[in-house]
């Protein structure tokens, strides 16, 4: 896959952009603050239709009402035309070659990974952070997973109106019920059957990382007491069990205690947790492990390498990461990559390198 063009009106401090990036490595250099993540932040959007900062309207500029992004991607010999309008108050209008679209259809069809200084915090952070990187970024591999994921959150937002609200025993709740266990039980075995696909790769990965010297592994700790069958109507049984175990404690803290949005992930390195002895070393091996999973996983499912952006990453690594995370780019993937320098021992994987400067995209090599 590979982005052929882009076009930015009035996107942050883009006031008009036209740029034709090379297919191969993009390295984008300049000062802080003059618009280096905002271009990541451009074409991750005309992917997935959100940006992965705040809220969509935030990318207008301040002269003006309203943003757009024009993209061309060539997806094998297709070319797919995306037009996004961002307007005031948080309102886009996508056109996918030239037909309108919702946002949920854009996941899937295209592929973008992101890599960013916040995912080193993944492995010591909060179970949050390690669910939003299921469901951000190997999620939307899965229409079908990401458009459940939806309607669980909703469901999920709902029931626990009725339980702040002591509505936790009428009708309305138990309607509510049967919603939370159907998609639930959709989203936990989409999430269980997609990281059967990931795991295994991300441990491929972190072994050539480590030369074979360490041994990851990664577990998904659900709230449910999953047993080794994953169908859709025997976990929906298991919740309507944990449901019924869980009631009084719901009742009591007015909230929904258990399901896919109170999981969490846990990584081990040579059986150790690594939230506790995990070097810095070893933290940034299994980011890199991640990321790198990701790309192949796309790949395994789609036949196309998707687009990879590094939005001042590459410095936060050692020599030996940097060229095993290059040298596995190079040729297959096309990347963007931000820096505010350009240290000579990765000139070799140069293609093209740009200069921004306050919005003004140039090229320099």
């Amino acid at each position: 896959m590979i982005l052929k063009s882009i076009s930015l009106n009035s996107f942050r401090n883009y006031n008009d952009l036209q740029w034709e990036p090379h297919t191969g490595i993009n390295f984008i250099t300049g000062l802080n603050a003059h618009g280096k993540t905002n271009l990541l932040e451009a074409i991750f959007f005309s992917v997935l239709g959100y940006s992965f900062r705040k809220k969509s309207s935030e990318v207008i500029n301040w002269h003006s009402n309203n943003a757009s992004i024009t993209a061309t991607y060539q997806l094998s010999n297709i070319n797919i035309d995306i037009s996004i309008l961002i307007e005031q108050g948080g309102n886009k209008k996508i056109l996918i070659n030239g037909s309108e679209e919702k946002r949920k259809y854009l996941p899937g069809r295209l592929g973008i990974v992101l890599f960013r200084p916040d995912d080193l915090q993944i492995i010591k952070g909060p179970p949050s952070g390690k669910r939003d990187f299921i469901d951000y970024n190997i999620g939307v591999i899965e229409p079908l997973y990401w458009q459940n994921l939806t309607q669980y959150r909703r469901v999920v937002e709902q029931r626990n109106h009725l339980l702040r609200n002591g509505s936790g025993h009428n009708d309305s709740f138990q309607i509510w019920n049967e919603s939370f266990y159907r998609y639930g039980a959709e989203v936990l075995a989409g999430r269980i059957k997609l990281l059967k696909k990931y795991i295994p790769l991300v441990q491929k990965m972190y072994t050539d990382i480590t030369g074979g010297h360490e041994e990851l592994e990664m577990k998904y700790l659900s709230t449910l007491k999953i047993t080794g069958k994953t169908s859709i109507e025997q976990i929906i049984l298991e919740f309507i069990a944990e449901g019924k175990t869980r009631q009084k404690e719901e009742l009591y803290k007015r909230q929904t205690v258990f399901g896919p949005h109170r999981d969490d992930i846990s990584f081990l390195i040579n059986k150790k947790d690594a939230r506790y002895y995990a070097s810095q070393g070893q933290i940034r091996s299994i980011a890199l492990a991640l990321k790198t999973a990701q790309i192949q996983l796309f790949y395994n499912e789609n036949g196309e390498y998707p687009v990879l952006l590094l939005d001042d990453v590459l410095m936060e690594l050692d020599d030996f990461r940097q060229h095993y995370l290059l040298l596995l780019i190079n040729n297959h993937v096309q990347s963007f990559v931000t820096t505010t320098a350009m240290p000579d021992k990765i000139s070799q994987f140069t293609n093209r390198v740009y200069l921004i400067n306050n919005g003004i995209l140039r090229e320099v090599i």
